[in-house]
């Protein structure tokens, strides 16, 4: 019913409360337990830990006065005991008040929210941060009753890992003024030398943009000690980046005397087997030769073979159809876009071969031999050609870029040849050579259109 209460209900179900507390004799027995034990020397080890710290301090500080009513005085801040305060100041443990307040104030000239304009806005987010528990440092070690609360706990925690056997918790560290100091005190040094170091790249780093890596054995000083240790850069050039293009970065030697050494990287183009650069634009070294009946056709068609893995299809009406003496005409191009960066240019001419056609007809045929797979082919040159005539009817005929290296040589004894270096000299009266394929040709292979690419594929197959 309405009068029945909750009372009633606890009476009914679990009867007369048993009285609380212990006995004299239940709490003896509790006394003598392991954990009461235990308990008690963590407390006569907190209480030793902290009369230690109170006569460092009172040597250190002749104006400290300890006394028992600081533990139970109101805390100036609500601490974490978990927190090392004085590492985030950069002092001991022992350090005086006017010690608290000297680092305080040097590290608030440097963290204070006012110290910050010119920042980016993650730089000064980071120092309100660091300012903040810069301040919280503070206001538990300024007031003594706050600090010996706060050194007590710490003291009880190394108390109970001592006397339980276990591994006492890492202190949150969440700035360390002592490193920033140093730093400061390092910055505070005369600046190092700059050390200019030039690296050449391959001018297809600079068309396409990538990454040159550069190693250095370099002096490190740490803790009063030398040492020699090896430091990578990587330097990110962009794309489309001007000649002797400049990178300096931090890493270089330690000095006792000043601040560490800047490293210059100047990065400068290699020489390159096909074009020749012009500030931001390309130029191919070597003429394109169209075909010898170029002039009599409607529409003009040729590839241009540029920077490693790019080929350039050039199609369009034919300026040299029907025009008088196009036989001899040279077609000067420049694509704008194909240089270095986006307003870089790629120069070059393109001629008529009739006249090399004709030379050749009326030359010799030279025979080609490959070294694994010895296939033949014949290419025509004229008759007092030389070896890098011979060098450009092979590309021809194979249809290879222009940078592709062609190795060739004199048959000799067994499967050996004697390769021909010298691009000037005289063919004379050789009539066959051996050619070896390099290998990089089919690196290119693997990068060129569909179309191009099973036109390279039937020629590699070939080879």
């Amino acid at each position: 019913d309405n009068s029945f209460s909750f009372r009633q209900n606890e009476l009914a179900t679990k009867g007369q409360p048993v009285p609380r507390g212990m006995s004299a004799e239940q709490y003896e027995k509790f006394k003598a337990s392991p954990f009461m034990q235990k308990v008690l020397l963590q407390e006569e080890r907190t209480e030793s830990l902290t009369s230690e710290r109170d006569k460092l301090r009172k040597s250190r500080d002749p104006s400290f006065s300890p006394t028992a009513a600081d533990f139970t005085a109101p805390k100036s801040f609500d601490y974490d005991k978990q927190v090392n305060y004085y590492r985030v100041l950069g002092i001991d443990e022992y350090a005086s008040l006017d010690e608290v307040k000297k680092a305080y104030k040097k590290l608030s000239l440097v963290y204070h929210p006012d110290k910050s304009a010119g920042l980016t806005p993650e730089e000064q987010e980071e120092h309100a941060s660091i300012f903040i528990e810069l301040k919280n440092a503070y206001q538990t070690l300024c007031d003594q009753a706050t600090r010996r609360q706060y050194d007590r706990d710490r003291d009880n925690f190394i108390a109970g890992a001592e006397v339980n056997g276990y591994k006492k918790r890492a202190d949150k560290v969440p700035f360390d003024a002592a490193a920033v100091l140093k730093k400061l005190q390092e910055m505070q040094k005369p600046p190092g030398k700059t050390v200019i170091v030039e690296l050449p790249c391959k001018i297809e780093k600079f068309f396409y943009g990538g990454q040159k890596m550069y190693t250095k054995s370099r002096r490190v000083i740490r803790d009063s000690y030398e040492y020699y240790d090896d430091k990578r850069f990587r330097i990110d050039l962009p794309r489309g980046a001007g000649d002797r293009w400049e990178c300096t970065m931090k890493g270089g030697d330690m000095n006792w005397d000043t601040q560490p050494d800047m490293m210059k990287f100047v990065l400068t183009t290699k020489p390159h087997a096909a074009l020749e650069r012009e500030g931001s634009d390309l130029r191919l070294k070597q003429d394109v030769r169209l075909r010898p009946d170029a002039h009599l056709q409607p529409y003009l068609r040729f590839d241009v073979h540029t920077v490693g893995g790019r080929t350039l299809l050039c199609w369009g009406r034919n300026p040299f159809y029907s025009q008088p003496g196009a036989a001899k005409a040279q077609l000067n191009v420049s694509i704008l876009g194909e240089g270095i960066g986006a307003a870089g240019k790629l120069h070059f001419s393109a001629r008529c071969d009739a006249e090399r056609s004709r030379s050749a007809a009326a030359g010799v045929m030279i025979l080609v031999t490959t070294t694994y797979t010895k296939l033949q082919f014949s290419c025509a040159v004229p008759a007092n050609a030389t070896v890098g005539d011979l060098h450009q009817s092979i590309r021809e005929v194979l249809q290879w870029p222009e940078d592709v290296a062609v190795l060739i040589g004199a048959p000799a004894s067994g499967s050996r040849f004697e390769p021909l270096g010298d691009a000037t000299a005289k063919l004379g009266a050789l009539r066959a050579v051996i050619l070896d394929p390099p290998a990089r040709l089919y690196s290119l292979q693997r990068t060129r259109t569909p179309w191009r690419r099973r036109r390279l594929r039937r020629h590699s197959a070939l080879l």
